[in-house]
């Protein structure tokens, strides 16, 4: 009875041990199945798992739980050895993680599952959007947009010869598309001829820009004023008005990727006393420049006036020097440098 006993119980130890033993089959699964990924996609293709059965099967289901919650079921049909199956993914853009259940139903009638964890990636076709007023070069600070989660952006800032000045990188780690982006760099020196900007999205595409500092002196006739004065007479509105044409050209030309500005500098000549004679470079300056606000000019205009400081010819105090009573007009897309003709950067805003 005892070696009956005995018997009994290896039988069935014997039993439970093989029910319990993983199948080989079913722990293969994923290479029968031959499981690879179309992980990454642009456009309005869709994320995928790829089949590439080494045996007939019936059907795939695959539970799928999503990084930010959602859950989905996806499935396949029949496929044979060797053949190719598509199961696509629902998915938004940007880059989500996955545990995915799998349900196979071969072609024998055996059955299989297993579970995986992957990542699946899907980005529009990348566009960047950069406004003129998104770029301030004084501040050394731009802002943009991108369609697409954001993954970092580069910036290399070039000097005469193509030679490289500095290269800066922000990055943004997967910030969703349609957020408002900022770089900032330090500062390059006077020389710096262009700025490419770069930015990347999560899948490695990018989009770049070049940027360009821009700085020109508009030529002009010079505005004559009454003595002392500094209203803008009729007279001399021609002069203004042909100068207002060139500014605008230029504008359309240059100011299409960085904000253009007017600086307008006045001086004076010796007669009268210094500090008169620097109110009325200021109010002189100032009048030229809120004319050509009320005449129709949207870009940002700033005046200064430097009084007998400095003078175009030398002359001796007293002396109505005619080009002495002059005005500089720059325009440009950063404040101008400190320079002999323009010693300070008191620039007041109209």
């Amino acid at each position: 009875m005892k070696t009956r006993s005995r018997a009994a119980v290896w039988m069935i130890v014997t039993a439970l041990l093989a029910l319990l033993a993983p199948r080989p089959a079913v722990a293969n699964v994923q290479s029968r199945l031959g499981i690879t990924f179309a992980s990454l996609v642009s456009g309005d293709e869709k994320p995928a798992i790829l089949l590439a059965p080494s045996e007939g099967v019936r059907t795939v289901t695959v539970k799928l739980v999503r990084s930010d919650g959602d859950k989905s079921t996806v499935r396949s049909g029949a496929a044979s050895a060797g053949t190719q199956a598509r199961i696509a993914v629902p998915q938004p853009v940007g880059q989500f993680g996955y545990k995915g259940h799998f349900d196979v139903v071969f072609a024998s009638g055996e059955t299989g599952a297993l579970d995986m964890e992957f990542s699946l990636t899907r980005v529009d076709k990348l566009s960047l959007s950069l406004l003129p007023t998104d770029v301030d070069l004084d501040a050394r600070r731009l802002s943009f947009k991108i369609n697409n989660p954001a993954q970092k952006a580069t910036l290399e800032i070039y000097g005469k010869n193509g030679q490289k000045l500095k290269s800066e990188e922000s990055v943004y780690n997967g910030a969703v598309g349609g957020t408002s982006l900022t770089m900032t760099w330090s500062d390059p020196g006077p020389d710096a001829l262009y700025l490419d900007l770069k930015v990347y999205d999560i899948a490695g595409f990018w989009k770049g820009v070049r940027l360009t500092p821009f700085h020109i002196d508009i030529p002009h006739e010079e505005v004559e004023f009454e003595n002392a004065k500094w209203d803008v007479r009729a007279t001399e509105e021609p002069k203004l008005k042909k100068t207002l044409g060139l500014i605008r050209e230029a504008v359309e030309k240059h100011g299409q990727l960085i904000q253009l500005r007017l600086y307008i500098a006045g001086y004076t000549d010796t007669v009268g006393s210094k500090e008169s004679n620097q109110v009325l470079s200021n109010n002189r300056a100032r009048s030229i420049a809120a004319w050509y606000r009320k005449n129709g000019l949207k870009i940002p205009i700033y005046s200064q006036g430097f009084g007998e400081d400095i003078l175009s010819k030398a002359t001796p105090d007293e002396t109505p020097e005619p080009a002495n009573r002059r005005a500089v007009y720059v325009l440009s897309s950063q404040t101008p440098a400190v320079t002999k003709a323009i010693p300070k950067s008191n620039w007041a805003p109209l």
